[in-house]
């Protein structure tokens, strides 16, 4: 038995060196232990991460006659998530958060959650689902369309406003629209040109006319 250190790696060899160098050598897996062993004319690995740290990939591995690996060498990872942050919100979490850990979420007054309340450490190290946002629940000031305007100055949640066209053009959409949760509860309408409808051509009546007959009156001759 002997042991190898590469930086925070630890390997430990259950089996004499000629038995291990029939399989190809591991590459070394940083804050790992790796125990190995001969069982029926194979030789099994299993990979331990140190404390802290957590273990990505398949622990047990094991060399055939063929002199090949079963799995690709894992790896081992700090064992915890980036710490939460939910701006104008509170998180349950009150140190590092550890691999399949979960917190909650929710948000202070005036603010509304979009998203998931709560979330889960990855093995990634990543939150699963994403952390959410907190929004205010007031409306920002709301667009105009073209040719129009809105009639309201109160952009708190819960109030109105109303949408109007120039003179000269309709409107289509939403008239009256709503702050929801921060939102506004339809789509910007459009106002759009109001068409006249073509005039008629003009007719003129002439008087009639008589017309003169200048034609030449025929004789019609008789015979004896």
């Amino acid at each position: 038995m002997f042991f190898r250190f590469v930086c925070s790696l630890v390997v430990v060899w259950l089996i004499s060196g000629s038995d291990a160098e029939s399989c190809p050598e591991l590459p070394p897996v940083d804050n790992s232990v790796f125990v190995a062993k001969e069982m029926k004319g194979q030789i099994w690995g299993a990979y331990f991460c140190l404390k802290g740290y957590h273990l990505v990939g398949e622990r047990n591995l094991f060399c055939n006659a063929s002199k090949e690996w079963n799995a690709s060498i894992p790896k081992c990872r700090l064992g915890h998530c980036p710490d939460p942050v939910l701006v104008n919100g509170e998180v349950s979490a009150l140190g590092p958060v550890n691999v399949s850990d979960k917190i909650t979420l929710k948000c202070n007054e005036q603010y509304i959650l979009k998203g998931s309340n709560w979330s889960q450490c990855g093995e990634d190290h990543t939150w699963v689902p994403p952390l959410p946002v907190c929004r205010s629940k007031h409306c920002g000031p709301p667009g105009y369309p073209a040719d129009g305007y809105f009639e309201g100055s109160d952009f708190s949640s819960g109030s109105t406003i109303t949408y109007k066209c120039e003179k000269g053009y309709r409107l289509v959409g939403t008239r009256d629209q709503q702050c929801i949760d921060g939102e506004w509860n339809s789509e910007l309408p459009a106002c759009e040109l109001i068409q006249e409808p073509p005039k008629p051509a003009l007719q003129i009546d002439l008087p009639l006319k008589r017309v003169k007959n200048f034609a030449k009156p025929q004789r019609t001759l008789c015979k004896d």
